[in-house]
């Protein structure tokens, strides 16, 4: 409803942010209607650890090695939700939002 202005929110966090038209209007919705917004938050994985605040998706043993802990599927959908991001979201956000996009990790979460 674009008449309404939410003028209360100033924090919000999307997980598991994916390219789907109807969450990307959502984000622009919030971007443009929420006039007290001071961080927005991104995050194209959904799991159960970043809920709980650990680390983004994946297993380092001791030898340095890293190794996802989501499927490759979900890493795809990971990607286009930060194609999107970048596409759609980045340019309507107002320099006075703290716009936060997770990253992947560089080196288990590649497209293979």
């Amino acid at each position: 409803m674009p008449e309404h202005r939410h003028g209360s929110i100033k924090n919000v966090k999307i997980t598991g942010f994916c390219a789907a038209k109807s969450l990307v209007g959502l984000t622009c919705h919030i971007l443009e209607n929420a006039t007290s917004l001071e961080r927005l938050t991104l995050d194209a994985i959904y799991d159960y650890g970043s809920r709980l605040g650990a680390d983004r998706s994946c297993l380092h043993n001791k030898y340095g090695e890293c190794h996802p802990l989501i499927g490759n599927r979900m890493i795809a959908h990971a990607h286009k939700g930060l194609w999107a991001i970048e596409g759609y979201v980045v340019e309507k956000a107002p320099s006075t939002v703290k716009l936060d996009i997770k990253k992947l990790c560089s080196r288990c979460h590649r497209i293979i």
